[in-house]
């Protein structure tokens, strides 16, 4: 990699091992491009390019083996510019840095679809949490219970409220989210939440 950027005139190679290393090469100064290893110690690329962004404004590209969407977003929403394959070939690599330097976004085709799909996701989730934003904070924790299929019983046992009162928190979140049954709800709350811990539910109550 060094030998291969140093043959090109307009490259000043610098070379770090760890995120402890990056954050003393950029001591004196910021590169203009950096390209990190998803596996760089100790904490990954994601959290290098974290740091990374948060003290300077250089253009990072991630690369691995193996592509990872869920790791490369979160690499690119923490500021990564790209992602790129390690199999990409010698001319290849050097004509993706070049265009980052004119702004382009180096990212294999299939992935980009990947990622856009993705996108379109979190673009989705982030409509459903406003939505939900209507909700007290007491009918949000009923419905996290109620999406996890507990039963008007368990919920008031473990929230220490009568069954009577579960049911009215029920009434009033379906008519605030305009949904038709408990079971939408119940989706309605995955679909915004479903990656937050899980309430733990007695099935034996």
């Amino acid at each position: 990699m060094r030998n291969l950027l140093a043959r090109e005139d307009e490259f000043e190679v610098l070379e770090a091992g760890n995120l402890q290393e990056v954050l003393q090469v950029i001591e004196g100064d910021c590169p203009d491009i950096a390209l990190i290893d998803l596996n760089l110690p100790p904490a990954g690329g994601v959290a290098a390019v974290t740091k990374l962004t948060a003290l300077c404004p250089t253009r990072t590209i991630v690369w691995s083996f193996e592509a990872n969407r869920d790791t490369v977003l979160a690499a690119i929403r923490a500021g990564a510019s790209g992602y790129l394959h390690k199999e990409i070939s010698a001319p290849g690599l050097v004509r993706s840095i070049r265009g980052v330097v004119r702004g382009e976004a180096p990212l294999a085709r299939d992935l980009a679809t990947l990622m856009i799909g993705a996108l379109h996701g979190l673009e989705e989730r982030d409509r459903v949490r406003e939505q939900a934003a209507v909700l007290s904070p007491r009918e949000r924790q009923v419905l996290s219970y109620v999406a996890r299929g507990a039963r008007n019983r368990q919920i008031a046992q473990a929230l220490y409220i009568s069954e009577f009162t579960v049911k009215r928190h029920m009434q009033n979140i379906l008519q605030k989210l305009a949904l038709p049954s408990r079971r939408a709800a119940g989706a309605f709350y995955r679909s915004a939440f479903e990656s937050e811990d899980p309430v733990p539910v007695s099935r034996t109550a």
